[in-house]
């Protein structure tokens, strides 16, 4: 598919290449460094040049990246907070130091459905009003569908931070939770989890979704200009005219879309590893909101990152999530 994605002017195109370029790696030096991974060690100040990635995958070697992160920890170095998160997964099966949820879950859910709504631990944890909003949406919307009272992480910030033994661990764990669950599909609200679960987990037998799929246009008209932060990882990581998709609804349901650039928003780790350069992305994306009525997004890193830049870098459009907008 024709890449037809407009990107900020006088910026380039790969974040943390824009905002740290003395630390980044290309990707022919990022293939080198794998071809050659028997004859050399990394020290620890390889550090500030491997995580300097917020794993977008606009550059088509975020896996890549993810294995020279592997072989770091192989190498004997550490990662800034990595040994709190590993205990935390090892306590609580997610990468906070706790695995209570903080939803309000509204009534009306069925206890057995056949599609599981799996909301994940930032989206429970970290921005609970957001994934209320989105159980909300679904139940007036008439969607069918069940969540369990407690999830397990999916495991995608160890995954990215190059942590394998505690991940295969999550993975396991993951796996016989879903197989014995007895779901045909499960619905994911995050788009990491989306991921992780089709492409580095065995093939489990049943249908992954994600939650633009279920997007539809509002019953009551609605109005105003509309600035989107699409998803870098669905459409750089095999779903491409998803962006498109939820325009559509939006224009359905009476929005006008804003004309905004395509560039990453720097949660694409969630707020974990370097945020320091994350700050640096998302303030440097915040001056593209720019235009409209309203900013919104419909993952829950991005939400993370325009919720809260949004307001301290004072963007002119209102910030609220994309299930606000439809409801």
């Amino acid at each position: 598919m024709e890449d037809k994605r407009k990107f900020p002017k006088r910026r380039k195109k790969y974040p943390t290449e824009e905002v740290e370029p003395e630390n980044f790696y290309d990707n022919d030096e990022v293939k080198k460094l794998l071809e050659t991974v028997d004859h050399y060690i990394f020290n620890q100040e390889d550090y500030l040049k491997l995580y300097n990635c917020v794993h977008c995958n606009e550059c088509g070697t975020s896996a890549e990246r993810v294995e020279l992160n592997r072989k770091f920890l192989r190498d004997g170095n550490k990662v800034e907070g990595l040994d709190n998160m590993v205990e935390n997964f090892k306590t609580y099966q997610t990468p906070y130091f706790t695995d209570k949820m903080r939803i309000k879950v509204p009534e009306g859910i069925p206890k057995e459905s056949k599609r599981l709504f799996f909301m994940g631990c930032l989206s429970t944890i970290k921005i609970p009003r957001y994934t209320e909003h989105s159980l909300q949406y679904f139940l007036k919307s008439g969607l069918d569908f069940t969540i369990v009272d407690k999830e397990i992480c999916c495991g995608y910030p160890l995954y990215v931070a190059g942590e394998v033994e505690v991940y295969e661990q999550i993975k396991q764990m993951n796996y016989e939770f879903f197989t014995k669950g007895g779901w045909e599909e499960v619905l994911c609200l995050c788009p990491a989890c989306y991921f992780i679960f089709q492409n580095d987990y065995p093939n489990m037998n049943m249908k992954f979704a994600y939650i633009s799929d279920y997007l539809k246009p509002s019953e009551e008209k609605k109005s105003g200009k509309v600035g989107f932060q699409h998803l870098c990882q669905l459409m750089n990581r095999g779903r491409p005219g998803v962006e498109d998709h939820v325009e559509r609804v939006f224009r359905k349901s009476g929005y006008e879309i804003a004309d905004i650039p395509h560039w990453c928003c720097g949660g694409g780790v969630g707020y974990m590893q370097r945020t320091d350069v994350i700050d640096k992305v998302a303030t440097k994306r915040m001056e593209d909101f720019k235009k409209g009525d309203y900013a919104t997004t419909y993952c829950p890193g991005c939400w993370f990152i325009l919720s809260r830049f949004g307001k301290k870098c004072r963007i002119e459009p209102k910030i609220k999530d994309i299930f606000e907008l439809l409801m």
